[in-house]
């Protein structure tokens, strides 16, 4: 008898004290959210209640290369601050920049970046920075502690004039168009892992050895997959699971082989001043100098991984859509290359040179706005929270964001607002960087803003530079050889599915 009372009030039991949890977890948000002054925000669409049509709208979107401009339209349509629902799961979407600030700065405790990619990012760097929140995020931002401080240190002007020459080398002659974003990538491998290893891909030489060939098939076949499966989900990251960890698996002992040789020629060095001396005489590479902070392989092979997944693509598309602008404005093309004629001439570029380009700024701060490299991005909040704008009939009110909540971002259509930089903000005109007021520039954020804001920014944009500055003291003309228009490719970067389909004259005939 008492044991059928046991299995009669047990059961009972337990739901009366999870009703009851959930009524003091309600009872406590709406207090919160009164005492926010919280208003709700608009809904995409409040009779889709398990997101089932969103996610087919969304997959058709995806599969039409038109999710950037479908997100335009329901920003337009539902405000800058709205709410969406995914296969049940309610995520907020923002374009307004207060909010985008929130979320990136002044709340930046409140919300983990981990939760959204850490399927994407663990196996190819299990405790990397886009892997790993909180503290364990602040330890691995540790070993880059120091390394992106100093732009100057660290930009080795004959590497990137060495590898330059390899690709102006390259380019086809009149009357051959060829695709630059391609070569571009190639070339941007070939800097970055000199960067980061102290030992080029040699993506670009005819001679490239094979191991070389195998560890730049992974790594590219790594970005395809984590791209994919970044739209796709957890779940298509199981599907394609053997072929994802093999990829990981042959980037992971390539560059392990690299730590170690340099951990072994560093038993020779007994100080770290002899480190820094060696850069010094040799150029400067971010695995010599992580070996001061960590002799720890696998952190270091994070590390290094990390500015490969990161350094490569952001460059790749900031030039590559630079000149897919310039093939087909002449006037800032001319503008530009003069600029660079009166003050480098044909010299080699100097550092100076590539911070003082003001004209060249202006054409990459345009690029980036009109086309981010990540024109999405998102946070999931670790507590109760707020959003400072959005909410009520006005948009004026705070938003409640409850824990678990996901917050996706649009850079692309905040780069894009009206409000912010003109009726003409969905051109292409540099000049407009001569009067943007400091209310405008909150809205522009192409390397993320915060503590998350990418540390090698100022190295990357460098980098930029110096090539392109090469290109135009090198070509006096540029055509456009393909008319089609730019079309989305959301890989682990934004970039022209089309490619960018060109013809360079170096002006001899």
């Amino acid at each position: 008898m008492s044991l059928l009372l046991v299995v009669i009030v047990f059961p009972v039991a337990v739901v009366l004290y999870v009703l009851l949890e959930n009524w003091r977890l309600f009872s406590k948000r709406q207090q919160f959210s009164k005492l926010h002054g919280c208003q709700p925000v608009p809904k995409e669409d409040p009779y889709d209640i398990f997101g089932i049509k969103k996610v087919i709208s969304s997959t058709q979107h995806l599969v039409n290369k038109s999710v950037l401009s479908s997100s335009i339209e329901l920003f337009d349509k539902h405000g800058e601050t709205y709410e969406s629902c995914i296969l049940g799961q309610r995520i907020v979407m923002t374009c307004n920049p207060k909010n985008i600030m929130r979320v990136l700065v002044s709340g930046f405790a409140d919300f983990d970046s981990s939760t959204v990619r850490v399927h994407l990012f663990l196996p190819i760097t299990e405790r990397g920075i886009f892997s790993v929140d909180g503290p364990e995020w602040k330890l691995a931002r540790n070993l880059y502690r120091g390394q992106f401080s100093n732009t100057r240190s660290i930009t080795n002007l004959e590497m990137l004039e060495k590898h330059t020459q390899i690709f102006l080398d390259q380019i086809p002659t009149p009357g051959n168009p060829f695709d630059l974003q391609e070569m571009i990538l190639r070339l941007i491998l070939d800097v970055t892992t000199e960067f980061a290893m102290g030992d080029s891909a040699d993506s670009l030489i005819a001679t490239q050895s094979s191991d070389k060939k195998k560890f730049v098939a992974a790594l590219l076949n790594v970005k395809r997959i984590m791209a994919k499966n970044g739209f796709l989900g957890p779940v298509a990251m199981l599907l394609s699971n053997k072929e994802y960890y093999q990829s990981c698996g042959e980037v992971h002992h390539y560059v392990e082989e690299r730590i170690r040789r340099t951990l072994s020629r560093n038993k020779h060095l007994d100080t770290s001043m002899k480190i820094e001396d060696s850069n010094r005489h040799t150029g400067y590479n971010l695995l010599e100098s992580l070996t001061q902070n960590s002799t720890e392989i696998l952190e270091l092979r994070d590390g290094v991984i990390t500015i490969l997944i990161a350094g490569i693509d952001s460059v790749t598309s900031l030039l590559s859509t630079t000149f897919f602008l310039l093939a087909r404005n002449e006037r800032v093309f001319r503008k530009l290359r003069q600029e660079v004629l009166d003050a480098v001439g044909q010299e080699t570029p100097t550092f100076d040179h590539l911070k003082n380009l003001t004209y060249l700024r202006w054409v990459f701060n345009e690029t980036m706005r009109v086309y981010p490299p990540v024109p999405f991005n998102a946070r999931t909040a670790n507590k109760d929270t707020t959003l400072p704008l959005g909410g009520g009939p006005d948009g004026n009110s705070s938003v409640f964001i409850k824990k678990g909540q996901r917050v996706v971002f649009s850079s692309w259509a905040t780069h894009r607002s009206h409000n912010l930089f003109g009726k003409d903000a969905h051109e292409f005109i540099p000049e407009r960087w001569e009067s943007l007021t400091s209310e405008s520039l909150i809205g522009f954020f192409p390397f993320n803003a915060g503590p998350r804001a990418c540390p090698g920014q100022q190295y990357a944009l460098a980098e930029a530079s110096y090539i392109a500055i090469r290109m135009l003291q090198t070509f006096p003309k540029i055509k456009n050889c393909d008319f089609r228009p730019w079309k989305e490719h959301l890989g682990l970067n934004l970039s022209n599915e089309n490619g960018v389909f060109i013809e360079l004259d170096r002006g001899f005939h």
